[in-house]
């Protein structure tokens, strides 16, 4: 019911009341009259505010301070705060409701600040490596390996930029840049041409070698090997159809048949003609010759007073044949030996072949029959000891590599074994070789030897000028294994003042000196100068010096190069002296 004077009012909605009439604003707790002040977030919009969702949620078009989405201003940057201010997620566009509505992310790779790019939507820093290309690079493959197309973010190559072109890589695995790949392109393959006399093998560019086993340009095969009369003959040729080796018929492209297939026996297994030339004249040299040999440790200990009579026993050893040095000319395909680019010379030893009433002269045996020593030839009767070489313009060149050869060492027997050997030598003029009427000299006519056939007979001259010359380091061992020449031993025509019995070597006259009366000097000491590079090394390695037991002269110790005192036999291995020899040669007959 109505009471007289009093208006009953009811609340009024939207004038921030929420039903409740909970305001609690200044200057009263709310109710009718209490003049209740404004609340954002009570879902009422009043005074000042431009909306009022009930709550306080940004960005849905009505803010948590009662502004619109859309119309409010970032106090510090002064974009609406639709703009997040990252340009990888696009700008941000408002709808008619106030609510911002995303823009489209930006394209990954794109710059979004320095030194940053936009990935999903979100800006990050730029890294090589990952898969995005931003402006400061090249190209990203996500990875950093090197040759595939993309490195370090820079193209591989680039066929405009010289310092990218591929000319530094080997031509066969290609020297020509892909434009579209960026990758060196156009490799060579096996066999093919890379430059002046090579080829490419096993990808890469190589001098031609006829037993690489491939087969190059100016090959017609190669089966790995320089062994003839296998199907692919030594020279990487193919034997002429329908012609057999050792089938006693001299067939075309054959040297000879000798109706097997055997080496060393004047017609090798690929029947062909074996040039094989012994020492006809051999001088010790006792000084060097620059620059083929620069030094000499060995010859500059002997005095005047000896080096007639060692060079006498050399000269008898040579004419008498105990002293027979062989060389084998393997892979020679030039027998004229005017050029030929790859030969091997195997160093062999042997003897002459005397049969009864032959009258034999070692300084004039052309195409005399030698007969081979096993332990210098393997089981193919191959030279154990062989010498890379080449000839060219008729002259000889070998080496280095090791070898062994037999003197008299003034009338001692001397197997003296070399390492970095060396030799060269003129090579004289053709000759026919000589036939045989059934016994030396010349070949016999089961050898089936090609009539037509010549080929150099002799290297080097019998003078000093013009020999051929042999360089190398005599090993220590093997000259301890050379008993003491007996005319150096007591009793002999030239006893050295030292007293060397039968039980002491070469070696301990070299380290002990030899002198005769007191004062004549035959024999100076000397130490090892050299030190063979393939055998075992002593403590910290040479030049060694060799010591000697005080009264029996006999070397029995051995320091390295710290003075450290080191094995006796492993020094002896590695240690040599440095020698010099001359030399010329004949053309032989191996059987």
């Amino acid at each position: 019911m109505a009471v007289a004077g009093l208006a009953v009012m009811a609340p009024v909605a939207g004038c921030g009341d929420d039903g409740a009439n909970t305001s609690t604003g200044p200057g009263g707790t709310g109710g009718a009259g209490g003049g209740g002040g404004e609340r954002c977030g009570n879902a009422v919009v009043e005074g000042d505010e431009a909306c009022d969702d009930g709550n306080d949620v940004s960005g849905d078009g009505c803010e948590a301070d009662c502004s619109y989405s859309c119309d409010n201003k970032n106090p510090d940057t002064g974009d609406a705060k639709c703009d997040d201010g990252d340009p990888c997620n696009g700008a941000e566009t408002c709808s008619d409701g106030h609510v911002c509505t995303p823009g489209m992310n930006a394209d990954d790779g794109s710059s979004c600040g320095s030194g940053k790019i936009c990935i999903s939507g979100a800006c990050h820093d730029d890294i090589c490596g990952d898969g995005f290309v931003s402006s400061a690079e090249e190209c990203d493959d996500a990875n950093m390996a090197d040759g595939d197309g993309c490195d370090s973010c820079k193209f591989s190559c680039a066929s405009d930029d010289p310092a990218r072109d591929c000319s530094g890589l080997d031509p066969c695995l290609g020297n020509t840049c892909d434009d579209a790949t960026h990758t060196c392109g156009n490799p060579i393959a096996d066999g093919g041409v890379c430059g002046l006399a090579s080829a490419c093998v096993n990808g890469a560019c190589s001098a031609i070698v006829c037993g690489d086993g491939v087969v190059h340009p100016g090959e017609d095969c190669d089966d790995g090997n320089q062994i003839g009369g296998d199907g692919c003959e030594s020279d990487c040729t193919l034997p002429p159809a329908g012609s057999v080796c050792g089938n006693g018929v001299r067939d075309a492209g054959e040297h000879c048949d000798d109706s097997n297939t055997k080496n060393l026996d004047g017609c090798d297994s690929a029947c062909k003609f074996e040039q094989v030339q012994r020492a006809t004249w051999l001088q010790m040299q006792f000084g060097t010759e620059a620059p083929f040999c620069t030094a000499n440790r060995l010859g500059s200990a002997i005095s005047a007073a000896a080096q007639g009579q060692l060079q006498t026993s050399l000269d008898d050893g040579v004419k008498n044949g105990s002293i027979s040095i062989l060389f084998k000319t393997l892979g020679l395909s030039d027998l004229s030996g005017t050029a030929d680019p790859t030969v091997e010379i195997g160093v062999i030893t042997g003897g002459p072949v005397l049969p009864m009433g032959a009258m034999y002269d070692g300084t004039a045996d052309l195409d005399w029959w030698y007969t081979i020593a096993p332990l210098s030839i393997d089981a193919n009767r191959n030279p154990i000891d062989k010498l890379p070489g080449f000839i060219s313009a008729n002259t000889l060149t070998a080496g280095p590599g090791k070898l062994s050869i037999g003197i008299n060492f003034a009338g001692t027997p001397a197997a003296l074994k070399m390492s970095n050997a060396r030799l060269t030598a003129s090579i004289g003029a053709v000759s026919t070789p000589l036939t045989s009427s059934g016994n030396t000299p010349g070949h016999l006519a089961s050898e089936h030897l090609d009539p037509a056939l010549q080929t150099y007979a002799s290297t080097g001259q019998p003078n000093g000028g013009g020999a051929g010359k042999l360089c190398g380091n005599v090993s220590a061992i093997s000259l301890d294994q050379v008993p003491v020449p007996a005319e150096l031993a007591a009793g002999g025509t030239i006893a050295c003042d030292q007293g060397y019995t039968a039980q002491n070597s070469l070696l301990d006259v070299l380290v002990s000196g030899c002198t005769v009366f007191g004062f004549v000097n035959v024999i100076s000491t000397i130490q090892p100068d050299q030190a063979d590079p393939n055998a075992p090394v002593a403590g910290a390695g040479g030049p060694y010096t060799l010591t000697t037991n005080a009264m029996t002269k006999a070397v029995n110790g051995c320091r390295d190069m710290n003075n450290q005192t080191v094995d006796l036999n492993t020094c002896l291995g590695a240690a040599a002296y440095s020698s010099f020899f001359k030399f010329a040669t004949g053309r032989v007959i191996a059987k």
